[in-house]
């Protein structure tokens, strides 16, 4: 099992989204550039984002990106699925034809992961991502 950039890099544009949208709607390009995201590659994950409902974009001299809805009721799978990321740990995607055509001994094993990880995704909100990166155990020093 392994995730690709699509994920990982959706769940970070739509967290620093968060951090931005105080100021209005945020522009691509912004987060691009704070979250060193290819402008192209995001632009992808945000069409995707917007077809999905999450994000909704507006246009005009002021225009950028915002949440569709609040974030609090936007979990990481429904990021996941809207940037259409698969996580399975089965050999056969699912399928249960892992042995030539037949279940394989660990399928289940395997298959019953891919419900755990599914459900602990849909239980987190992109808000608690956001608020747990605000609280840090580092203290932050200012170098002048």
């Amino acid at each position: 099992m392994r995730l690709t950039t699509k994920s990982r890099y959706a769940v970070d544009a739509l967290t620093e989204l968060q951090l931005l949208q105080i100021n209005g709607p945020v522009a691509l390009s912004e987060i691009s550039m704070n979250q060193d995201i290819e402008l192209n590659y995001l632009e992808q994950l945000f069409r995707k984002l917007r077809i999905a409902g999450i994000v909704k974009s507006l246009r005009g001299r002021n225009g950028g990106y915002i949440y569709a809805k609040d974030p609090s009721h936007i979990s990481i799978k429904d990021v996941m699925d809207a940037v259409e990321e698969i996580i399975d740990s089965t050999k056969c995607n699912g399928k249960a034809s892992c042995k030539k055509g037949n279940k394989c001994y660990t399928h289940d094993l395997w298959d019953d992961l891919n419900v755990v990880i599914y459900k602990y995704l849909s239980g987190v909100s992109l808000k608690e991502i956001f608020e747990n990166s605000q609280k840090s155990d580092i203290p932050h020093v200012s170098i002048n």
